[in-house]
């Protein structure tokens, strides 16, 4: 009897788990299925307003800030609100202030490398090249670098660059990252020959 009642309660807390595992999946779902009309406090929810605020016809950046913040209230290591919220400000001021610089520096602490943000990161960091500080300027090489030693895709952020003066540093540093990775394979001095 003492078993069954053991195999009973492990299966009522089995089961008890997958339901609630369901209805958060549902809750999920509806609120990226339908944000307008289904409002969860999720981070991922408060990340796909943002990001639909932005992408208007005529963007609605306070509201694209406000949902970043409650993005980062829900999830603080979200590298793309970070990011996103300094590119409001850099829309707002016209500049790279110290408020839009620290959001950079947190959207590089909550991820280094990427990947999910490195592609917009980057070209709006080498877009405005002169305005950052040379901490950004390292945390941005290493970035490029490592992107470009492991995928294709540094040349397309080059030719995204406006600025002439962080486009040139980032063909330099996407260079360097290529050379790099065909280093690795031994096909550097091949090139050479």
């Amino acid at each position: 009897m003492t078993w069954m009642t053991a195999r009973t309660l492990k299966t009522t807390a089995v089961t008890t788990l997958a339901i609630t595992a369901a209805a958060g999946a549902a809750i999920t779902t509806a609120g990226l299925t339908w944000p307008d009309e289904f409002h969860p406090d999720l981070a991922p929810v408060h990340e796909m307003r943002a990001d639909r605020a932005l992408s208007a016809q005529y963007p609605q950046t306070i509201a694209a800030d406000r949902e970043s913040q409650a993005a980062l209230a829900q999830a603080p290591t979200a590298a793309n609100a970070w990011l996103r919220r300094a590119y409001v400000r850099q829309l707002a001021t016209r500049t790279l202030d110290d408020q839009a610089l620290g959001y950079l520096d947190k959207s590089y602490q909550a991820a280094p490398l990427g990947p999910d943000v490195t592609r917009w990161r980057l070209r709006f960091i080498f877009e405005h090249w002169s305005e950052l500080t040379p901490a950004l300027r390292t945390r941005a090489v290493n970035e490029m670098r490592n992107f470009a030693h492991y995928h294709s895709g540094g040349p397309d952020i080059v030719r995204a660059i406006h600025n002439p003066t962080g486009r040139w540093a980032a063909a330099l540093v996407e260079r360097s990252g290529h050379n790099d990775a065909l280093r690795d394979h031994g096909m550097l001095a091949k090139a050479a020959e």
